[in-house]
């Protein structure tokens, strides 16, 4: 947390920013001497209204954009459930997830032989950290793919590699993509989900710093380029890509309102259907890669 008061507003302005993560909140009995006023005890009914301006501050204030996207997305429990329906089929028993955030997924994974958490924000590794407990069958590493360092991943045996929602925001995703292969054993899968559509990139996006959506065409021929056989290619979760339209495109938000990822999570059932057509687009894609 990055905190900003050095007065009485600290205490509001901690417990603000604890709430607005999510995070849970336990009591504790505590001993206390209180002090008199001779001793330091100065507090103000003016301390008052600084506790109010820093709570009216928070409550109002964005976090980082990209965090609060996966605090709210963590909530949206059906949709995790149903994503991780859709990717299943596919998994193997020695799993590299790049780009973990803060575990939505990561959670689902745990009954493999191996899973290897990994994120290049220390805040997200924290926040795994604490969230799972690291042992011969979890590994909770750093790794930045921009720079595709894979040392930590060598002698692993990888026979799949997940990425959701992360190829998007590489600038060069043809390296990263190459990297995934040099990762993978031969003939391990690449499990990869990435926004789809070019026409739907709105503010979201930006504020996400996605540099891209993709289109079929373009993903399946960067899959290729990179080494890969395209065992699967399909669209994903149209009901989203409409309310995303809505939201980025016409009403020009910078993030999905709360209510409505709610709201979405109780229509989650509907998205099933999609398995029983093609449909001609979504908000994401869903594509399998085959390392030969």
């Amino acid at each position: 947390m990055h905190l900003r008061s050095n007065s009485f507003g600290f205490e509001p302005e901690f417990t603000a920013n604890v709430m607005k993560r999510g995070y849970k909140v336990y009591e504790v009995p505590i001993s206390y001497d209180g002090r008199s006023y001779t001793e330091g005890k100065k507090i103000t009914w003016r301390d008052g209204f600084v506790a109010l301006w820093w709570l009216l501050r928070c409550r109002f204030e964005s976090l980082d954009i990209g965090r609060e996207t996966l605090i709210r997305m963590e909530k949206v429990r059906r949709y995790n459930d149903w994503l991780y329906e859709r990717v299943s089929p596919f998994l193997g028993r020695r799993i590299i997830e790049v780009g973990s955030g803060i575990g939505n997924i990561t959670g689902k994974i745990l009954n493999r032989e191996l899973v290897i958490a990994s994120d290049v924000s220390e805040s997200h590794l924290q926040t795994l950290r604490t969230r799972f407990i690291a042992g011969d069958r979890l590994k909770i590493i750093a790794f930045d793919l921009d720079r595709c360092d894979i040392g930590g991943f060598r002698g692993e045996k990888i026979d799949t590699l997940l990425c959701l929602n992360v190829l998007e925001h590489i600038k060069d995703d043809a390296a990263a993509l190459r990297c995934f292969r040099e990762i993978l054993a031969p003939g391990g899968r690449l499990v990869l989900l990435v926004p789809a559509c070019p026409s739907l990139y709105s503010r979201i996006d930006a504020g996400l710093d996605h540099y891209r959506r993709y289109s079929r065409a373009e993903l399946a021929l960067k899959l290729e380029a990179a080494g890969f056989r395209v065992e699967h290619a399909g669209f994903l979760n149209l009901l989203g890509a409409i309310g995303w339209f809505v939201n980025g495109r016409v009403l020009r938000r910078k993030m999905l309102p709360k209510n409505q990822l709610k709201l979405f999570d109780l229509l989650v059932p509907l998205l099933k259907i999609e398995r029983r057509l093609k449909i001609p687009f979504g908000l994401s894609l869903l594509a399998v890669g085959r390392k030969e």
